[in-house]
């Protein structure tokens, strides 16, 4: 099954698209830029001459034949759009890579290659809501209570809420959230209510 959260950027020609079934290229037209995911918060650059990532949460490009891909199971698939000049990327976060830094390391990124980052479009895709996703006291410490409600007991983290304020920190104006929770969503892969293997697949790419 195929969801499409195109119209979620302002543009005509940007497109972000998921798969829950084991898809390998969403464009075989295009060039396809993937990552070997590991909770880290290394962000690269990439293009034909690197197009697969070892060891690293967040690809970027320049290049328009070329599209990027991130897998998710909860965990947040951050997309980010600039028109001009032309910057697409995908970062992997979950509650480790936001504590550690994966969302400066992104913006870093941004602002190498991005006179004014308050330009850049970000669009967060289907993930884990905060009613579902319960954590461990340890995690005030991390994040501080903004981000956490106690329900009889039992604390919530709101990531998307999280990655939003980190983003706009550092500059990045325009930030949504598609509002699909993988827990919820019986069409979505959810490691948190299925310990699955199997993993959503997402696309950005300029068609």
């Amino acid at each position: 099954m195929i969801f499409e959260f195109s119209k979620k950027v302002k543009s005509k020609k940007v497109k972000i698209i998921f798969s829950n079934a084991q898809i390998d290229n969403i464009n075989p037209n295009k060039l396809q830029a993937s990552m070997h995911q590991t909770h880290s918060t290394n962000v690269k650059i990439v293009d034909k001459s690197n197009l697969v990532s070892i060891d690293t949460d967040g690809i970027f490009t320049k290049n328009k034949d070329i599209s990027l891909k991130i897998k998710t199971a909860d965990c947040l698939p951050i997309f980010f759009y600039n028109e001009l000049p032309f910057f697409i990327g995908v970062v992997h976060a979950g509650w480790k890579g936001l504590k550690e830094g994966i969302i400066e390391n992104a913006c870093a990124v941004l602002r190498s290659n991005i006179k004014d980052i308050s330009t850049v479009q970000v669009l967060i895709g289907p993930s884990i809501s905060q009613k579902n996703y319960e954590v461990q006291n340890e995690f005030i410490d991390y994040f501080g209570s903004k981000f956490i409600v106690n329900k009889n007991g039992k604390l919530f983290l709101d990531l998307q809420s999280i990655a939003s304020s980190q983003l706009k920190s550092l500059g990045v104006a325009y930030v949504r959230d598609v509002e699909e929770c993988t827990y919820e969503n019986e069409f979505y892969h959810s490691y948190r209510r299925d310990k699955t293997s199997r993993r959503l697949r997402g696309w950005i790419y300029y068609e």
